[in-house]
């Protein structure tokens, strides 16, 4: 009984540690791997909990959709459901703000980036273009408004080891310089 206590807590220890910990994207992070020259293009990107993006459609549109369409009250509703943890990318970059795609295809975006009192160490959060009295966000997303339904506080995160190896610091030996002679 006591080894099996043991090996489970041997093995917890050890899976613990292989896995993937991500951090929250913030400014503070943005800047320290901007300032060790990563690209954030070259980030990947999770979402840190479940989206859903909700919208209503003609019913001509419900059959050309390719999200799910549901009927709601007699209308015609598209919705498109963003997992967590679904992988990004950075496909726009803007001072406070930044585009992340978790599809192909144009305008197949989400803006997350710091909201109007965050401080630098809050993560970046999903934004809107108007704010509905229900909490609902209204965004842009193939050309198209939607709301967000569920999500709200919905924040992007990166692989820590992208952090890690912004914080390595680089060391080298000067070399000197000999007299050359004559």
């Amino acid at each position: 009984m006591k080894h099996s206590l043991v090996l489970i807590a041997v093995a917890s220890v050890i899976i613990s540690s292989c896995s993937v910990s991500k951090t929250y994207f913030t400014t503070d992070v943005r800047n320290k791997i901007e300032n060790a020259g990563v690209p954030l293009n070259k980030l990947q990107f999770y979402i840190d909990r479940d989206v859903e993006l909700k919208r209503e459609i003609t019913q001509a549109e419900a059959h050309l959709n390719n999200g799910e369409v549901k009927v709601e009250n007699g209308k015609y509703v598209s919705v498109i459901h963003l997992k967590k943890n679904t992988p990004g990318v950075c496909s726009g970059i803007y001072p406070d703000k930044v585009l992340i795609s978790f599809e192909t295809g144009p305008d197949k975006f989400l803006t997350f980036g710091k909201t109007k009192f965050a401080t630098a160490a809050e993560p970046y959060r999903i934004l809107a273009f108007n704010w509905m009295k229900n909490n609902d966000g209204l965004i842009q997303y193939e050309g198209k408004s939607y709301h967000i339904i569920d999500g709200t506080e919905a924040s992007v995160m990166i692989k820590s080891k992208f952090l890690r190896k912004a914080d390595e610091v680089k060391h080298r030996n000067m070399e000197g310089v000999k007299i050359a002679a004559n």
